[in-house]
């Protein structure tokens, strides 16, 4: 039986459902299908869903939404927020924040620049156990970066691409490979460049950080012993961004986040520690989160 609430809100006119469902979130509007035969009906709507799309979508690699293309604007968004779909020369893919509906993307080491990198035989194969997407949509190779001249690599990224007033988080995913050393100490330096502004900020590749046993447990950060034994003595890292481990091997560390605005110029992001006797960085790329947005795994 139905409660007088839910029947006072079977009553109320589906425009006007409409009209506030679309003021939220896509998260609200998936919540709210639940509530009532009513929101149901108004959280279906075409209306909607055409408000929380974006309405500059970048062109899709071809053949991306030809087989079985969703027929309605919900399913569009799904879609887009469920699995990743590659751009145009398949370097780059794009995925929609289910939460925000918010443009997040990967860019491949392909689309990096790397500098002393060289492209003959420092390719390795990313197998399906880590990038669990469909083939096609998958990042096959990774650059395994032989960083003797100094460790530099940079991304830029045109604003157009992404979402306005959003805050974005950078991530590099890496994995260390047989043999590292030198990727502990001197720190590397992750900045970040937009409009004109810039900030900085250390982070270690060569190691990783934990969260403590109990909730209020401050997070435990460990440094990897490398192949060569070191000397130095490694500084406090209290300020230090280290890695968090994801899966067969692989890591993220987070370079830095950034607000996006209207008629910001060309974002760029860039990795540097200076050169002496360094190995084992494999780069598979770098990802662009808005900062709501969940890591893949953790809803």
């Amino acid at each position: 039986m139905e409660t007088p609430v839910a029947c006072w809100i079977e009553r109320l006119p589906e425009d006007l459902l409409v009209h506030v469902i679309s003021l939220t979130s896509p998260a609200d509007a998936f919540r709210a299908s639940a509530v009532s035969r009513a929101f149901h009906a108004a959280a279906e709507s075409e209306t909607v869903w055409s408000r929380f799309l974006p309405c500059d979508l970048p062109r899709f690699a071809k053949n991306e939404l030809t087989r079985k293309p969703p027929s309605t604007k919900k399913g569009l968004f799904r879609r887009l927020s469920d699995e990743p779909v590659l751009l145009p020369h398949k370097f780059v893919r794009m995925q929609l924040d289910k939460a925000t509906g918010a443009k997040c993307f990967t860019l491949s080491a392909s689309t990096l620049q790397i500098k002393h990198f060289s492209h003959a035989g420092n390719w390795i194969p990313v197998g399906s156990d880590f990038d669990n997407s469909k083939r096609g949509k998958r990042f096959l190779e990774a650059a395994r970066v032989r960083c003797w001249q100094g460790l530099d690599i940079r991304a830029k990224v045109q604003p157009k691409m992404l979402s306005q007033n959003t805050t974005y988080m950078a991530y590099m995913v890496f994995m260390l490979g047989d043999r590292f050393y030198g990727l502990d100490f001197p720190f590397q330096e992750a900045s970040f460049g937009v409009a004109g502004r810039e900030s900085r900020r250390q982070v270690c590749l060569q190691g990783y950080v934990e969260d403590g046993d109990a909730a209020d447990d401050p997070p435990r950060k460990h440094i990897l012993q490398g192949y060569q034994s070191r000397r130095d003595t490694i500084p406090p890292v209290d300020d230090v961004q280290f890695p968090r481990k994801k899966t067969h091997g692989w890591m993220e560390v987070e370079l830095g986040e950034f607000h996006t605005e209207e008629g910001d110029g060309e974002i760029s992001i860039s990795l540097i520690q200076p050169a002496h006797g360094k190995s084992g960085l494999i780069v598979w790329g770098i990802e662009l989160r808005s900062k709501q947005q969940i890591p893949a795994g953790q809803e």
